[in-house]
């Protein structure tokens, strides 16, 4: 399964980079289920990247469900990441093996950028029944994750200088 979300955000292509790329580990800011986002490996990642990845909390329980977010792919030249989500302490019903997300940011215009978003879940065997539900349920989901990209963006005011990331 993938699923392609895209959303425009009425911000630089850079601003928005240096958001989703070099503050990845603050994904809380605009993440709106996750109450807590911190550093995996801060410094240069084998990928280039800022920091290796990310652990985000899917509750305010400090041993409650999490997800580890690990970067794998980089691109200051073409705004590009990519890293694969991986769930810590979540209940076995969740139908969700692992994800692989691919974001990129676009500029299409002097203070207008576009964000896509490409999501690959991998399911468990259990979840193929309710395939036909998670088309309809995933894409919303991860909609709802670029609309809160694009309100913290549009009403924050945003760095590129990758000194203070």
């Amino acid at each position: 399964m993938q699923v392609t979300k895209k959303v425009i955000i009425e911000k630089s292509a850079e601003q928005v980079w240096h958001l989703i790329a070099h503050q990845f580990d603050k994904a809380h800011l605009w993440m709106g289920p996750i109450p807590n986002s911190t550093a995996l490996g801060e410094g240069q990642s084998k990928a280039g990247a800022p920091m290796e990845g990310r652990i985000c909390d899917l509750s305010d329980n400090p041993n409650g469900a999490k997800v580890k977010e690990i970067i794998t792919h980089f691109s200051e030249q073409d705004k590009s990441l990519t890293f694969d989500v991986l769930p810590v302490n979540n209940p076995a019903i969740v139908p969700i093996k692992q994800n692989n997300v691919h974001m990129q940011v676009k500029s299409i215009g002097k203070q207008k950028s576009e964000v896509t978003w490409v999501a690959s879940p991998q399911l468990k065997w259990f979840a193929f029944p309710f395939y036909p539900l998670l088309r309809l349920i995933f894409p919303v989901a991860f909609g709802k994750l670029l609309q809160g990209l694009k309100q913290y963006a549009e009403s924050t005011t945003l760095s590129v200088n990758h000194a203070n990331a």
